[in-house]
């Protein structure tokens, strides 16, 4: 299976439809979120040919509200977590999203997941923590740099790919 990892949007429409074109092209079969999607409209453009995504809030989120219901439709496909982290089980494998490098490093200390995700600092990051993927996509905002990628990540060899635009 393969998933698009997404972060740090800021409301940069375009660049997310850039994202969704590249996801429709490379047989994504689902995607996470990992916050800083900044509006509702954002949440509403992230409903996309019915792929299943987990999503986190950021730090830069505003109205949470009105995302919830912007993704609350009939075809809802976006499940935002509760609380700024979420753990996933796909594949017999387990996975732990969230917008926080912290979270993430420490997730990933715990040896209890297959591969750790967080976003946040803007910076494509592809590491190892033991022997547990952290990864960062990168992002979808144009600042601080004009560096905009996601990645896709292989759940049968635990490979990251980054997509840059």
């Amino acid at each position: 299976m393969k998933i698009a990892i997404i972060s740090d949007i800021h409301d940069q429409i375009e660049n997310l439809n850039w994202a969704l074109s590249q996801i429709k092209e490379n047989d994504i079969s689902h995607i996470f979120a990992l916050g800083d999607y900044t509006s509702s409209y954002t949440a509403e453009r992230l409903q996309v040919d019915n792929i299943p995504i987990n999503a986190v809030w950021g730090n830069c989120d505003g109205d949470k509200q009105s995302m919830l219901r912007a993704s609350n439709n009939e075809n809802k496909n976006i499940i935002f977590a509760n609380n700024v982290f979420q753990t996933i089980e796909l594949d017999d494998k387990k996975y732990f999203i969230t917008h926080f490098p912290d979270l993430a490093e420490n997730a990933a200390k715990s040896l209890d997941y297959d591969a750790v995700f967080h976003g946040h600092t803007h910076h494509m990051r592809d590491e190892l923590i033991g022997n547990i993927p952290i990864i960062n996509p990168g992002k979808l905002a144009i600042y601080p740099n004009d560096e905009i990628s996601f990645a896709i990540f292989d759940t049968k060899n635990n490979n990251v790919e980054f997509v840059i635009k």
